[in-house]
């Protein structure tokens, strides 16, 4: 989780020559896809793990991934309609069902929909409180924090802008204080960086620029992170430090199999 995509594509290419179906692996690999713009590469992995049976796995690291890597596939392309309409699936771990409720309330949040959102919220409250009472307080935070979040886009989609960065900042610095489980390294996706962009879209660059690069700081060259710090530095007026993140997100995408509207628009300001 250090930016090292071409690197953790490798390794975790060797771990599941070993081991196949060691789907934490898949996880970390269509993860590295993702932020080098490999779509068509991870779209293969999503499927496979898609179409997985469900099955009783050996810890809850293996639960996680199977959940979670359809959700990446939407959430690092910024897919929020198919975000909305991804299938509800139930694991039979609390932990694993919430990161597609997540991407399910926050896609449609995005999308249109916060009534639709608001239902994946009152799902999340149930997972929280079955995590509460079975004594997994660690989850149940990282459940508050996507709750958090995903009500944080439903406040700016009814027009509450306050109460929507007052719910996304709590969701940023609740997760910035935690710490990292092994079964979920690679958390979904930053609070923060999610932060930044709910201030680009109210129209803060300069606020959403700190947050960004914030974000970065703990996970660095991140596609996602490189495209909104610099939007949010070409919304400040800052063209040269603009400048500089598109550049490393074109260099990032040097090897994308898939085109990008983030790295078109990026080579575009460059070019001008």
């Amino acid at each position: 989780m250090v930016g090292m995509w071409e690197e953790s594509i490798a390794s975790n290419r060797s771990a599941l020559e070993i081991q196949p179906d060691y789907h934490h692996a898949t996880d970390f690999l269509v993860y590295a896809h993702l932020q080098l713009a490999q779509d068509a590469k991870a779209r293969t992995l999503a499927d496979q793990v898609a179409a997985l049976p469900k099955a009783e796995y050996p810890n809850i690291a293996v639960f996680t991934a199977v959940a979670v890597v359809p959700t990446r596939y939407v959430l690092e392309r910024g897919d929020w309609a198919g975000a909305a309409a991804l299938p509800v699936v139930s694991t039979g771990r609390a932990q694993a069902d919430s990161l597609v409720r997540f991407t399910r309330g926050l896609g449609m949040a995005r999308s249109g929909n916060p009534a639709g959102a608001k239902q994946e919220i009152q799902a999340m409250q149930e997972l929280r409180t079955a995590l509460e009472r079975s004594n997994q307080g660690y989850w149940a935070d990282r459940t508050e924090e996507q709750m958090l979040a995903v009500s944080a886009w439903v406040a700016y989609a009814e027009g509450a802008r306050d109460q929507a960065l007052k719910f996304m900042r709590a969701a940023a610095d609740n997760e910035d204080a935690s710490v990292k489980h092994v079964a979920m390294e690679n958390r979904l996706y930053p609070m923060r960086e999610l932060l930044g962009e709910l201030l680009l879209q109210i129209g803060q660059g300069a606020a959403a620029q700190r947050e960004f690069e914030a974000s970065l700081k703990e996970n660095p060259n991140r596609y996602r992170g490189l495209y909104g710090a610099g939007r949010a530095a070409e919304a400040a007026g800052d063209r040269q430090k603009a400048a500089g993140y598109y550049e490393k997100l074109v260099a990032l995408a040097s090897k994308a199999d898939t085109a990008r509207p983030e790295t078109a628009r990026a080579k575009a300001f460059l070019g001008r």
